[in-house]
């Protein structure tokens, strides 16, 4: 977490709390008010502890109570979500689902076995990885004072042997590009640690070795709040995010196979097998040319050897990893005209505004970006690499001297050659862009 962005943060926070009452609502009805004057808090750590009873997280030794809405809206968890046995996303984990972190309830109750399309495989088969460390979710539950941590071996014992089923299945779908080798590398060996040398004689499963896992990172800000009574609460109304790693693997398509009833769809990149998120906790998005989302079944029918691709997600040792997260040079034409906008910046005190962005396909089109009021001119420029997507332009937008208090979305508009439009896109500035 920046220090730029937290200070940046509790300035604009302090100015907002002498205008108007922060308050959130919590899971049982308490209404809970800002502390003034305002004290903030930061963490960046492993969970300790999800008490569900009472909606709290325990990290870097403080409990942070998650409100069921904040200044009126709903509140999740950033960087979680929440699918039904379609596959559809009904939002991020909030505090009236937040069981639904545990690993008990991933691994047990919330799998998907539905396919993201008719020659794709399963949706979620389950998590490979605990939100607590190797060591302690291999613990007993254990006493922490007057509490109970909730640590369940035998619930382990189901991630890993998830993590074999699924690594196994893989890896027998790419065996002509991998070496036999890499079963030993993702933990399958014999009494002597010796790698299998064929993968239909495997060693017995009481000797392979589940490689280490850390604690699943909570990254939050907030400030203090109280209730009626002058209990306080920690409320991470600033950020509130969830993930288990933040594992990168950027490099050049080897090989790519569909799934099946029993394996994930999936791809290599240099040695790493490369599978789409099986966690029913979080989610996996594919982001094709200019931003825009592409279909699990788009992106494996067009996912060739030798395209670069970009994956963000998490692994478990260092030869396999889940994908939420994927960039690739893709554009799926039936979407029509997409218009991304990202790199904001804003500086209130100069009335300055700064983004960036693509535009496809740009041919025919006049571009106009409204900002707090004002209208300007998108001018578009056809990009020099068009990633195999005809019609590609980038533009960018500085502006300075506008009243950008309380502004906290662009729209961009699309105009065809007789001035009608076409498309209108509404894209929200991120709160941590924005500096007093």
């Amino acid at each position: 977490m920046h220090v730029a962005r937290l200070v940046a943060g509790a300035a604009a926070l302090s100015a907002a709390t002498f205008a108007f009452a922060q308050s959130a609502v919590l899971h049982d009805g308490t209404v809970v008010i800002q502390k003034v004057p305002v004290q903030l808090f930061a963490t960046e750590g492993p969970i300790w502890d999800i008490d569900v009873a009472n909606r709290r997280i325990r990290v870097t030794g403080r409990y942070l109570t998650i409100p069921a809405s904040f200044n009126g809206m709903p509140w999740g968890l950033e960087g979680t979500e929440v699918i039904d046995g379609e596959g559809n996303s009904l939002g991020p984990i909030s505090a009236a689902n937040m069981d639904r972190l545990l690993d008990s309830r991933a691994a047990l109750k919330d799998r998907v076995f539905e396919t993201a399309c008719p020659d794709c495989g399963p949706l979620r088969l389950g998590p490979i990885r605990s939100i607590f460390s190797t060591s302690e979710a291999r613990t007993q539950s254990v006493d922490d004072g007057p509490e109970a941590l909730d640590r369940m071996p035998e619930i382990q014992r189901i991630i890993e042997d998830n993590y074999f089923f699924l690594a196994r299945n893989i890896y027998l779908k790419h065996s002509s590009v991998l070496p036999i080798e890499w079963l030993g590398r993702i933990g399958i060996r014999n009494e002597n640690g010796t790698y299998p040398t064929s993968a239909s004689n495997l060693p017995n499963r009481r000797y392979w070795k589940y490689p280490f896992t850390s604690g699943g990172t909570w990254k939050s800000a907030g400030t203090i709040y109280v209730d009626a009574q002058g209990n306080e609460y920690m409320i991470p109304e600033l950020e509130a995010v969830f993930e288990l790693s933040e594992n990168v693997t950027l490099g050049t398509v080897r090989s790519v196979e569909f799934g099946d009833w029993s394996t994930p769809d999936s791809f290599i990149v240099g040695d790493v097998a490369i599978m789409l998120n099986q966690d029913p906790r979080f989610g996996a998005t594919i982001l094709g040319v200019a931003g825009q989302e592409i279909s699990r079944e788009y992106f494996m029918a067009n996912l060739q050897p030798g395209l670069d691709i970009a994956v963000v997600g998490f692994m478990v040792g260092e030869h396999l990893q889940m994908a939420q997260e994927i960039e690739v040079g893709m554009y799926d034409p039936s979407a029509g005209i997409v218009m991304s906008a990202d790199r904001f910046r804003v500086q209130l005190e100069d009335g300055f505004i700064q983004f960036q962005g693509w535009v496809i396909p740009m041919t025919g089109l006049t571009i106009t970006a409204s900002i707090a009021g004002n209208t300007f001119p998108v001018d578009v420029i056809p990009a020099a690499d068009a990633v195999g997507a005809e019609g590609l332009g980038s533009y960018r937008i500085r502006e300075q001297g506008l009243v950008l208090d309380g502004v906290t979305t662009v729209v961009l508009t699309a105009r065809n050659a007789n001035g009608v439009v076409v498309k209108t896109v509404v894209h929200e500035i991120p709160p941590d862009a924005i500096a007093p």
